[in-house]
């Protein structure tokens, strides 16, 4: 098995962390990962609030069901999706796209094209929006994870919180933002268990 198969492997859902400290260094690396994840039609409508004080974690614990890798993890990552700013055609998406060209038939092809993915999907609504954000912060969150996991960094992805209330902590305008997604870092205090996975040909046909 490659390296990167077998960290993978080592990955699971941490339920208590040791309390080590992550270095500094090493997290923003992770973090650099996230930076550099893609996002449907590149638009990187996710936000980071890095949780890393004892008194923040303990406030936030209740609001997560309290569990118990909240409080033990080195680092809680609460990933927040954009709202009003990834509808069609506002200054943030101008902003995006201008980046790479000037040329105002390739934004309004690009507008074009965003529409339609999102009235396809059933996204287009200011409602509805939150959930196609929602897939992009699980990207970025997916691709630090297996970094953190090449690293023998534990994670924990927590989706067991109230959303309303972690929202309310953070003192969000929801019309703007919406939480996605809490995830932890660490270092493990247990054994990891066994790994169950259905095989290969379970989940897979050809065509």
């Amino acid at each position: 098995m490659n390296e990167f198969l077998k960290s993978i492997n080592f990955r699971h859902a941490c339920k208590l962390f040791n309390g080590q400290r992550i270095p500094k260094e090493t997290f923003t690396e992770i973090l650099e990962v996230g930076r550099l994840a893609p996002s449907s039609f590149g638009v990187e409508p996710t936000r980071m609030v890095v949780v890393q004080s004892k008194e923040a974690k303990e406030a936030l614990k209740p609001l997560c069901w309290n569990q118990e890798q909240i409080t033990t993890a080195s680092e809680v990552v609460i990933y927040k999706t954009l709202i009003k700013d990834i509808i069609p055609k506002s200054a943030y998406l101008d902003s995006q796209v201008q980046r790479k060209t000037q040329n105002t038939e390739i934004l309004e092809g690009f507008y074009s094209a965003l529409q339609g993915h999102l009235k396809a999907r059933g996204y287009l609504s200011t409602e509805n929006i939150f959930h196609w954000g929602a897939l992009q912060a699980y990207i970025m969150a997916t691709y630090m994870v297996a970094y953190a996991s090449y690293l023998g960094i534990d994670t924990c992805y927590i989706e067991g919180f109230d959303k309303e209330k972690v929202e309310k902590y953070l003192n969000l305008d929801t019309t703007k933002e919406q939480v996605a997604l809490v995830l932890c870092f660490g270092y493990r205090a247990k054994e990891q268990q066994p790994k169950f996975r259905l095989k290969l040909d379970e989940i897979i046909e050809y065509k």
